[in-house]
């Protein structure tokens, strides 16, 4: 499990608002490879010496800064009652809100770095699996498990059903954009296609039989 992967104080003050919001600006322009700790000071408007005293490292600070990204958006879109009945609607809210989310260009940018540092530090590529993926892939699953509860989805192991929902959803816009197949993130039409795609072949799938 992950060890401590925030080491730099958890006060959430003005100093350590600042520091976060000039980084954001710096990784957006520069992305996290061209990002340096200079810069970020600079723009922050704090000495180098503070920045460290705030964040022991440039991976550290850009970790907190993508989980603010996972607190403020995906927390959300997982945010739902677990006893509305209707599976169609649920599934198409969540798999368009993900799916739009995920594929704007500095999501895309984060994931490619955040894989790009994972061998060098796996704690944080860990950390970013167990607050991402798994927190949705585990969230949708405990609402699949409700539904099959209440006898309307068939489904032997919701994990798998829940991660096979999403791949469905998103893999097809994902994916080109991650390795840079296609510069543009798809409209949302095409998102709308592609996840009621997905909508219907989870249900073929898992639907209750009657």
């Amino acid at each position: 499990m992950l060890a401590n992967v925030s080491a730099e104080p958890v006060v959430d003050n003005a100093k350590r608002r600042q520091i976060l919001d000039g980084a954001r600006k710096v990784f957006l322009v520069e992305g996290f490879e061209g990002a340096s700790m200079n810069d970020i000071a600079r723009v922050a408007g704090v000495s180098k010496g503070t920045l460290y005293v705030y964040f022991e490292s440039r991976e550290r600070l850009f970790s907190v800064i993508v989980d603010e990204e996972r607190q403020s958006h995906v927390a959300a879109i997982f945010d739902f009652d677990y006893d509305n009945a209707d599976v169609e609607a649920v599934l198409m809210r969540i798999g368009v809100q993900l799916t739009t989310f995920i594929t704007q260009p500095r999501i895309i940018s984060a994931m490619r770095a955040i894989m790009g540092i994972a061998e060098r530090l796996p704690d944080l590529g860990e950390h970013f699996y167990e607050t991402g993926p798994c927190f949705s892939r585990g969230k949708l699953a405990a609402y699949l498990d409700n539904r099959v509860a209440a006898g309307q989805l068939d489904i032997p192991d919701t994990m798998l059903a829940a991660a096979q929902f999403m791949e469905l959803s998103h893999a097809p816009l994902l994916k080109p954009m991650l390795f840079m197949a296609t510069k543009t993130g798809p409209s949302q039409e095409r998102i709308r296609v592609v996840v009621e795609s997905a909508v219907r072949l989870f249900m073929a799938g898992y639907a209750a039989k009657t």
